[in-house]
C-alpha cells in the first residue's frame, strides 16, 4: 500500500497533532524528502516525537522508512505526469483511433494504482476466509453488482459454495439463515449505500464474517468489516460507466480468483476442467 492510500485511510483517525503534521506533509510532499523530523515538528508547531508516531501510526519503524516511500510517491508521480490525461481529453469529434488510445492508457494507469495499493496481507487473509467458509453471500448495487456477478461466477467455478444476489427483500431473508461459519462478501465502491449498509449492520449482529471492497477513505460499510480490501478512488467526473472504480475491483477480484487457484491447483483444474470439458458439448 502507497504512503497516500495509508494516509487517506486513516484520516479519520488522526489526533489533532497528527493532522498538523499530516497538512504539512501533503501540502510539501517534494520538500519532505530533505527535511528532518525537528524542521517538520518546528513547521508544524509540535515535538519530534510526534512527527515519529505519526510515521508509526502508518506503519513505518519510524520517519526515514516514512521517508523512502515518499520518495517512491513523487517517482510515481513524475512518471504519470508524462502520460497524465483525463476523461476530458476523450475526442469530442468521434476520432475513434485516440479513444482507443485514450481507455488503453486509463485502464492501464488504473491497474497499476491497483497494484501499488493491494496489501498482500489482506489478500491472504481473503483467500484463507474463503477457503474455509461454509457458504458465501455476495452483495453489490449497481456498477458493483456487475463485479460481483463476476465474483459468484469465478468462485463457483472453484466448486465453493457461493450465491449473489441483488435482491434486498431476498437478501433479507437469507441474512438470518447465516451462520459464524458464513461470509457476506460486499462490493460496494462508495461504501455508503444505505441498503447494503443496512445488511451489513444485521450481519455484524450474527458475528457473520464480513469481507469488503470499498473506496479507500473511511466509510460506514469499510468500517464494519473484519476484512477491508481497497480499491483506488475515482479520479474525474465521468460517471456513465465508473470506469475507475470498475477495472480496479475487477482487478482485485482477478486477484482473489488466481491466489485461490495457486492455494489448490489440483483441486481448481479439476473443477475448472471439468466445466470446460463440459461446457465444449455445447459448442458448434
Amino acid at each position: 500500500m502507497s504512503v497516500i492510500d495509508r494516509i487517506n485511510t486513516l484520516q479519520g483517525k488522526f489526533t489533532s497533532k497528527e493532522k498538523k503534521i499530516n497538512k504539512f506533509i501533503m501540502a510539501n510532499i517534494d520538500r519532505i524528502m530533505y527535511m528532518n523530523t525537528y524542521e517538520i515538528a518546528e513547521q508544524c508547531e509540535t515535538s519530534q516525537a510526534s512527527v515519529v508516531r505519526f510515521a508509526k501510526k502508518l506503519g513505518y519503524s519510524g520517519f526515514p522508512e516514512l521517508k523512502v516511500d515518499f520518495g517512491k510517491e513523487i517517482g510515481r508521480r513524475e512518471a504519470k505526469e508524462k502520460i497524465s490525461f483525463t476523461y476530458e481529453d476523450m475526442s469530442e469529434n468521434g476520432e475513434i483511433f485516440e479513444n482507443i488510445k485514450n481507455v488503453v492508457k486509463i485502464n492501464t494507469r488504473i491497474i497499476e494504482d491497483t497494484y501499488s495499493s493491494v496489501d498482500v496481507k489482506v489478500i491472504e487473509k481473503t483467500v484463507k476466509a474463503i477457503k474455509k467458509a461454509r457458504k458465501i453471500v455476495i452483495v453489490g448495487a449497481g456498477y458493483s453488482g456487475i463485479i460481483a456477478r463476476d465474483l459468484e461466477y469465478k468462485l463457483l467455478e472453484l466448486g465453493i459454495n457461493v450465491i449473489f444476489q441483488n435482491d434486498f427483500h431476498t437478501l433479507l431473508t437469507i441474512i438470518p439463515t447465516l451462520t459464524e461459519e458464513d461470509i457476506l462478501f460486499v462490493i460496494s465502491q462508495s461504501g455508503r449505500t444505505s441498503d447494503i449498509y443496512y445488511l451489513v449492520e444485521e450481519s455484524k449482529k450474527r458475528n457473520i464474517k464480513i469481507i469488503a471492497i470499498t473506496q479507500t477513505s473511511n466509510n460506514p460499510i469499510k468500517e464494519l468489516a473484519d476484512i477491508q480490501i481497497t480499491t483506488v478512488v475515482e479520479k474525474n467526473n465521468f460517471r456513465s460507466t465508473s470506469l475507475y472504480s470498475r477495472i480496479s475491483q475487477l482487478t482485485i477480484i482477478d486477484i482473489i480468483y488466481v491466489s485461490l487457484i495457486s492455494s489448490d491447483k489440483k483441486l481448481a483444474e479439476k473443477y475448472i476442467g471439468d466445466a470446460i470439458e463440459i461446457a465444449s458439448k455445447f459448442k458448434l
